[in-house]
């Protein structure tokens, strides 16, 4: 015999075995069952803007729908009466400073007066109490044209820029008192999903939230999601946990009400199990699948599913178990 057939004879005898031993063998698998869940989007924080001071509204600069622009400006009331506060708080202003260079110049006058005896020292002390008084109201009239200002600026209502209005309440021309609502706006660049969960379905969706996508039907698009919050509180009427999700890449558009689809893979109950369906052997209308040592253990056949894998219940057998192939 030649010495290339002996090679020959010597790789089949053996790498054969190995590769019998890789082909011909299927891993016990758990069984997950799949549920779906639907929730609706809506705005990842909404609030309702209202007037901090009272006056009459001068414009609006929104309406439903309108994104929010940089400026963040919604809606100005008249400022008329603000403004004419401010002049007259600085025009006081100035005149305290008149005072104040006067006093002084009576302050230095008074004390040589007084070093040289011709006055007494409580005209100098009256002299400087005045002095005093002049750069105490200086202080306090820039403390009012700071807080006039402040108000000046709160008749002009802003929001947040890039967020979304839901509902605008005025119009032009309208008189508005303290804490009267404007608009409600939202923040539509990050969604919430809300979903009703139970305990195994919540510990389904944490162990896998660092891969977590849910399904948009509306839009025929997988979209990463993140656990935004779970409740501490539990609904004793439901019986779930209230969980919201968070949307906010690859967004098709930004609204309230987006259909979500959520799917999750619960594990079935304790000794129920995936396994290819070659394996399993059908006699005497019982079922029974081979292991490693030879031995043939006897399952229950529960149904088959996608992927030529069945479902099977034994107590005997452990995820990870390995079963020959018994049909080709």
């Amino acid at each position: 015999m030649s010495q290339k057939k002996i090679n020959a004879l010597l790789c089949i005898f053996f790498i054969s075995p190995f590769s019998y031993a890789e082909d011909n063998w299927t891993t016990l698998q758990a069984s997950y069952q799949q549920v779906n869940l639907t929730g609706f989007s809506r705005a990842r924080d909404d609030m309702v803007l209202s007037t901090e001071v009272a006056g009459k509204v001068k414009k609006v600069f929104v309406d439903v729908g309108d994104v929010i622009a940089n400026h963040g400006n919604v809606s100005c009331l008249d400022d008329t009466f603000s403004k004419i506060d401010i002049s007259s708080t600085k025009n006081e202003i100035e005149l305290a400073k008149i005072d104040i260079i006067y006093y002084k110049k009576q302050v230095d006058r008074y004390s040589e007066l007084e070093r040289k005896k011709n006055i007494s020292v409580n005209q100098l002390d009256d002299m400087q109490r005045q002095l005093a008084t002049a750069k105490r109201i200086e202080k306090s009239k820039h403390l009012l044209k700071q807080y006039q200002q402040e108000t000046l600026k709160r008749h002009c209502i802003k929001s947040p820029a890039g967020w979304l209005v839901e509902e605008r309440y005025v119009d032009p021309g309208q008189w508005l008192d303290i804490g009267s609502p404007v608009v409600k706006v939202g923040n539509y660049t990050k969604l919430l999903v809300p979903f009703a969960l139970s305990v195994d379905e919540l510990n389904a969706l944490k162990s896998m939230h660092q891969n977590l996508t849910v399904w948009l039907p509306e839009y025929k698009q997988h979209v990463p999601a993140s656990i935004e919050r779970i409740s501490p509180a539990f609904d004793d009427k439901s019986r779930k946990i209230q969980v919201d999700l968070l949307l906010e890449k690859n967004l098709p558009v930004q609204r309230g009400g987006l259909r979500v689809n959520l799917t999750l893979q619960l594990p079935e109950p304790d000794n129920i199990f995936l396994i290819d369906k070659k394996a399993l052997d059908n006699r005497f209308e019982e079922s029974w699948l081979k292991n490693k040592q030879g031995k043939s253990l006897r399952v229950e056949f529960l149904g088959r599913i996608e992927n030529n894998q069945i479902r099977i219940q034994s107590p005997s057998l452990k995820a990870g178990d390995q079963f020959k192939i018994i049909h080709p």
